[in-house]
């Protein structure tokens, strides 16, 4: 019997930053999940992982936006679910 490799997901801020020159830069790294080869399965309603992003409350700042937080929420595959800002769902 072998083990599965183990497989890294990668778990960015949605929003990524397009360059000056045209290049498009991808959101900051929010963490890393390493599982043992095989996806995480879903658990549904919740079970969802909810971080918070200071470059997000950061760009809704320089647009007129005030907010004290913006949390993105992911499964536990690293899919994003939803985007929060001071209990609102901004996108999702």
């Amino acid at each position: 019997m072998t083990a599965d490799a183990a497989a890294e997901i990668e778990v960015r801020c949605p929003v990524g930053y397009r360059e000056p020159n045209g290049h498009c830069r991808p959101g900051r790294l929010l963490f890393k999940l390493v599982t043992a080869g095989e996806l995480p399965s879903f658990v549904h309603p919740d079970n969802l992982i909810e971080l918070p992003c200071e470059d997000c409350r950061y760009r809704l700042g320089k647009m007129g936006h005030r907010v004290s937080r913006v949390l993105h929420r992911f499964d536990l595959a690293g899919n994003l679910v939803a985007t929060l800002t001071d209990g609102d769902v901004i996108a999702g």
